[in-house]
């Protein structure tokens, strides 16, 4: 999608641009590609690992965003889509300072602060990035759970939860720009988080039909992440007729989370449950490709490396849930070749990438082969696209995975409340996925059908603790297979109403249709609901640098996975001053509130209803001022990106 020369360029921000690309959806602070999840975002060369560095990358900048919904080989297998920002080539010397300020308030109140410093003298750049934000929010939520054991247990529940999120984040880095066709550089990056959490919850218990008990929790905990470090070196360059881009990261993290729970029970005795855990994780990667012409385009030849240690330990001093302490190590080595030619009309490419990944799994310093396991396998990609008189058309296929998470696969206990309890599955398997895409457009018209082969999907599953079928003992599972249809039609135009008055409509309409099967209450159940997506954006670009914006966001009811219903309208303005150096922007977000949340979910013996309410109806505002900014020569994309979002 093009952004310079049309009235995008004044939507403020990147990520005010992004959630108007067609085939990309926004909840909360999350950017998704409907069927694919959420995609790795790139500025250019650069892979973003702190997406507020969003709201901070001006809308007037960018050139075109890409998506790619089918990545090549020269991404990890992992990754389902790829978001890459295209910003102006501009030049420019001496000192640029860019200074953003944005509060919301609902409930709670959030205000975020960064300054971007930038200095520019011949080759050399430098610069320097400093992020704070507090987030004080609310939530609240009503759940009823159904455990349909050998008694059948009725749960209803009423939940509070208040938090506290101080947040610190600085990167200083350089880039050295050798002649026109050669660049080196690096940065470092530090990160402190804490997050302290209120939580009330009231539970009433039914046995039977009859009154079993009522519970009284409260908790606290809290949650630092620190230290968190991140450091990437890169080379870019030709030589001769070599294209080389090297990239080495490293990222370290220490997660501590403490809870104190008092447990308050009418029938029975109290409980008082302190747990601890602490998480270490460390990361190594480098990834290298060479490109080189080839006929009528071009081949790429690469290899990415990582290294990974993830330990976690964990403790509960009444007994209550065993103490454990578990480590994973893994090693990974993927090369990768992909061929791209222009033949007339008809653009080609095909890649070849393969993985081997071995990993080793602990248990209190003990390795368990039958836990630990080596994968090898091949992840061929290709795509075709033309055009037809003013029609373009293209089809891609491509063949990924997605790996469980460290927590998915720890046996650490997370304790609810004394009738539910969450651990992991270290027995999982990846989950393999065959995407095939087609899309046509045609001016202002598009139309984009994905379908998707999901083998070994992870689920959520339920059983019961061996000595006790009153308590829910909730984990990851892999299933058979599940499949999606994704048809998404969509229109977006330029409509001058008057002299300086430009209209700009932003229709989508998805429709999401699954097919999956699973056990409940000891019965196949199918889950093959169909959800509809809606989204109606609206630009009106007014005199005098105004700017009003009004979308309608809607998605029904559904067995996609993420099936809650909601419906969000949400209307701002905005107003440019001093040449377009300052922006002010007051927006109303879910206005009418219907972004409350209410979904059912199914698993083997249990079914939980849900309603919940993320305090998403608030008014911010947002001041950015910029002298003298430009976008950041810096060419580092990252190594092992994927292994990163793992930990």
């Amino acid at each position: 999608m093009n952004v310079e020369g049309t009235v995008m360029e004044r939507l403020g921000t990147a990520e005010d641009v992004l959630s108007r690309v067609p085939t990309i959806s926004k909840t909360g602070d999350v950017f998704e590609i409907l069927g694919k999840g959420a995609p790795l975002i790139y500025l250019n060369t650069r892979k973003l690992t702190d997406l507020q560095e969003l709201k901070n990358i001006q809308s007037d900048n960018i050139k075109s965003v890409e998506v790619i919904q089918n990545p090549g080989a020269r991404y990890d297998a992992s990754v389902n889509a790829v978001i890459i920002i295209h910003t102006k080539r501009v030049a420019g010397e001496g000192l640029g300072v860019e200074l953003t300020s944005w509060s919301r308030k609902g409930r709670g109140f959030v205000n975020n602060e960064r300054i971007n410093l930038t200095y520019r003298t011949g080759k050399l750049e430098l610069f320097a990035n400093l992020f704070g934000a507090y987030n004080k929010r609310w939530e609240k939520g009503e759940f009823k759970q159904t455990v349909f054991a050998d008694t059948l247990w009725v749960i209803t529940n009423k939940q509070k939860d208040k938090y506290h999120n101080p947040f610190l984040e600085g990167r200083f880095g350089f880039n050295y720009q050798l002649d026109d066709n050669n660049s080196f550089g690096g940065f470092y990056q530090n990160t402190y988080d804490y997050v302290k959490n209120w939580g009330d919850n009231d539970d009433e218990l039914q046995a039977n039909g009859n009154r079993y008990d009522h519970l009284q929790n409260s908790s606290v905990n809290r949650a630092k992440g620190v230290p968190k470090h991140q450091a990437n070196l890169y080379y870019t360059g030709k030589i001769g007729k070599f294209a080389i881009d090297f990239n080495a990261d490293y990222t370290y993290r220490n997660q501590r989370n403490r809870n104190q729970q008092q447990e308050l029970s009418d029938e029975y005795d109290d409980r008082d449950v302190n747990t601890y855990a602490l998480t270490r994780s460390r990361m190594m990667a480098e990834k290298l490709f060479v490109t080189h012409p080839l006929w009528k385009g071009q081949i790429e030849v690469g290899e990415e490396y990582t290294n990974t240690r993830w330990n976690s330990s964990f403790e509960n001093t009444e007994g209550y849930i065993a103490n454990s302490n578990n480590e994973q190590h893994e090693h990974a080595i993927a090369p990768f070749v992909e061929l791209r030619q222009n033949l007339g009309r008809l653009q080609f490419s095909a890649g070849l990438r393969y993985e081997h990944v071995k990993s080793e799994y602990f248990v209190s310093g003990i390795r368990r082969d039958d836990q630990s396991r080596t994968y090898d396998d091949f992840f061929p990609s290709v795509s075709l696209s033309t055009s037809v008189k003013k029609v373009q058309l293209s089809v891609s296929y491509a063949k990924r995975t997605k790996r469980p998470s460290y927590w998915q696969l720890s046996s650490d206990v997370v304790y609810e409340n004394r009738l539910n309890l969450q651990t992991g599955n270290p027995y999982l398997k990846p989950v393999k996925y065959h995407n095939i895409n087609t899309m046509a457009m045609w001016k202002w018209l598009y139309l984009n059908v994905n379908f998707s082969h999901c083998v070994d999907p992870i689920l959520y599953t339920a059983g019961s603790l061996e000595n006790d079928s009153k308590v829910n003992l909730v984990t990851h599972k892999n299933y058979d297979h599940a499949d999606w249809l994704i048809v998404t039609l969509g229109a977006q135009k330029n409509i001058k109403l008057a002299h300086e008055v430009t209209w700009t409509p932003q229709y989508n309409i998805s429709l999401m249709k699954p097919w999956f099967k699973a056990e409940f209450r000891g019965e196949q159940k199918s889950f093959n609901q169909p959800m509809m997506t809606l989204q109606l954006g609206n630009i009106l670009a007014l005199p005098h640098d105004w700017l009003l914006q009004g979308d309608f966001n809607m998605h029904t009811h559904g067995c996609t996975g993420a099936n809650a219903i909601s419906e969000i309208f949400t209307l701002s303005v905005s107003k440019d001053f001093c040449k377009r150096r300052l922006n002010i922007k007051l927006s109303g977000n879910d206005i009418f509130n219907g972004g409350i949340s209410r979904f059912t979910i199914y698993s083997n013996r249990f079914m939980f209803t849900k309603m919940e309410d993320n305090d998403s109806r608030c008014v911010s505002l947002s001041l950015r001022y910029r002298f003298n900014v430009t976008p950041s020569k810096y060419k580092g994309t990252g190594a092992g990106n994927a292994e990163k979002n793992r930990l």
